[in-house]
């Protein structure tokens, strides 16, 4: 059994006290309701990461942990890489900018193909999504995150979309609250079952 559970919160908003931070709080109020949970929030804002150079493009075998955090690309990624690799779970959390993701989240997406290139090293991790946005967009963008989290073995929560729309304070948005509170409460009961699977799926014979 897993003695406790690491969870990353990556938050893709420039403003560390807005409706995104606020949203994503939420999830983590219910998550610390748990003894074995461990949270640590990362606020892509302090941590500079330049765009991917599609290395991958080049050489697939160019595109890996070591050789996307130096040279041109020496930047926070390395020691954020360390940290998802030794997490449990991952909650992206972002603001809606033009129908899409902020894009310090989509740098960081990107980066994180390194981690896929290397042997899908995100497999087996739970995911959870929070998105806030003033008009449209939430759900494109939770969309283009779940695609990225499926395809990389990631572990998907009932209530995992975690949105809301519009202006002013997220508590008011009583049906996103609850959906977050939701999420929190599933990420634990996720992470319990994933510590039961020892091996990634890759290994299992049918």
């Amino acid at each position: 059994m897993c003695k406790s559970f690491k969870v990353i919160a990556v938050h893709g908003s420039p403003r560390k006290e807005g409706r995104t931070a606020e949203l994503l709080n939420y999830v983590i109020e219910e998550l610390r309701k748990f003894d074995k949970v461990e949270i640590e929030i990362i606020h892509l804002i302090d941590h500079p990461i330049r765009f991917c150079m599609g290395c991958y493009s080049d050489d697939p075998k160019l595109c890996n942990p070591k050789n996307c955090t130096q040279g041109v690309l020496e930047d926070s990624m390395k020691s954020l890489h360390s940290k998802i690799i030794l997490a449990d779970a991952i909650i992206f959390a972002t603001p809606v900018y033009w129908y899409n993701m902020s894009g310090v989240m989509k740098n960081f997406i990107d980066r994180l193909t390194a981690l896929e290139n290397a042997g899908k090293l995100l497999d087996n991790k739970v995911a959870g999504f929070v998105v806030a946005a003033e008009e449209d967009g939430a759900t494109q963008v939770i969309s283009n995150l779940m695609a990225f989290a499926n395809d990389n073995g990631m572990l998907i929560t009932p209530y995992s979309l975690v949105y809301s729309v519009g202006r002013g304070s997220v508590g008011k948005d009583e049906e996103a609250v609850l959906y977050a509170r939701r999420l929190g409460q599933n990420i634990y009961r996720m992470l319990k079952i994933a510590c039961k699977v020892k091996k990634p799926w890759k290994e299992y014979d049918d």
